[in-house]
């Protein structure tokens, strides 16, 4: 049979309201009193009830996150399922667990914020891959929600972590270049979202200092997006003597496009990416890629998060950078016939 916390207070001869004091961590419990109610928690494996318990505090213990990606996308795209261990992993230590929703259009996400912030089934939101103006954040401040930006919202009064993107696009494309690859043309995410932007900005800042003329494609996230784009380009003929790609996974669209056209990597055309992810060791030759230390990213996140939910206003606005690193391999060394 379950214990509750009248079986707690009666054995331990205390109020049941002395026992919800201990519970909560009160100073003002005497230490006698709290050492003797804490040894029979322990002594019968009590668990509190998490919904009385929210019901009281008004706090769900859960954080949330709503990734935007087609259902194919979502399912084998390793960089949502390193996001996901990650926060998991940061938040193993602390009360709050993760509620995850998947939307796949930006309608419906529109939906799922609109039903977060109604219900407050959360108490806190990690939003990721923030937009040029978008919506999203003057939403959530107007409903004075907590949360926090992973990625640049590109406004100083949002909490934010990120990645200096531009330097980290930059470095890559100059180490294409320093390869002695003349004509080198950047695959990248959707217009308009600041982790693509920014990685634009620093492609195009390296080519220019370079005196080279950059070649910038769009297209959705994921390796089919990529694939299809990519196929597009091989067979119309324009192969560039290196490709940067906006991520590992949409990178892996680029490969099975270039074996389907007979195009060798690196031979024919580097190639090099973002995210460091598993898959970078599972290609041929293996794939650079830029190490957004994704796991410190997530750390500072999830701490500030949590310190916006449990002090509210008193936390000042604030904005940290996380360093990162290129990792080279095959795929981007210079090409046998330069």
């Amino acid at each position: 049979m379950r214990v509750t916390q009248q079986d707690i207070a009666r054995i331990s001869a205390v109020s049941q309201a002395t026992v919800s004091r201990v519970l909560a961590g009160d100073s003002r419990v005497e230490p006698e009193t709290r050492d003797r109610v804490l040894a029979v928690i322990e002594e019968s494996n009590y668990q509190p009830d998490v919904r009385a318990q929210s019901l009281r505090t008004k706090r769900t213990n859960l954080i949330g996150i709503v990734l935007q990606r087609s259902p194919t996308d979502a399912t084998d795209d390793p960089f949502i399922a390193a996001l996901i261990t990650e926060i998991t992993h940061a938040l193993s230590s602390t009360k709050y667990h993760l509620c995850i929703d998947i939307a796949n259009s930006a309608e419906h996400q529109s939906r799922v914020y609109d039903e977060l912030l109604r219900t407050r089934r959360i108490d806190g939101l990690l939003l990721v891959e923030p937009e040029k103006d978008d919506p999203r954040l003057t939403r959530l401040q107007k409903d004075d929600f907590p949360f926090v930006v992973i990625g640049n919202p590109k406004v100083a009064a949002w909490h934010s972590v990120d990645n200096d993107n531009v330097m980290a696009s930059r470095m890559a494309t100059l180490h294409l270049i320093e390869e002695g690859h003349p004509t080198i043309a950047f695959l990248c995410g959707p217009k308009g979202v600041a982790v693509s932007d920014d990685r634009v900005t620093g492609y195009q800042m390296a080519m220019h200092e370079r005196g080279l003329k950059p070649a910038v494609l769009h297209c959705d996230f994921g390796h089919d997006a990529a694939f299809c784009l990519a196929t597009d380009q091989f067979e119309s003929g324009q192969i560039p003597s290196a490709l940067l790609v906006m991520d590992d996974f949409m990178a892996t669209g680029v490969i099975k496009a270039a074996g389907n056209v007979g195009v060798s990597i690196p031979d024919q055309m580097a190639l090099a990416s973002f995210n460091n992810s598993t898959l970078c060791g599972l290609i041929p030759n293996g794939l650079t890629s830029v190490n957004m230390n994704l796991a410190g990213l997530v750390q500072r996140g999830i701490e500030k998060l949590i310190q916006l939910i449990e002090n509210g206003e008193r936390v000042e606005p604030s904005r940290y950078v996380v360093p990162c690193e290129l990792v080279i391999r095959g795929s981007s060394r210079r090409r046998r016939n330069i």
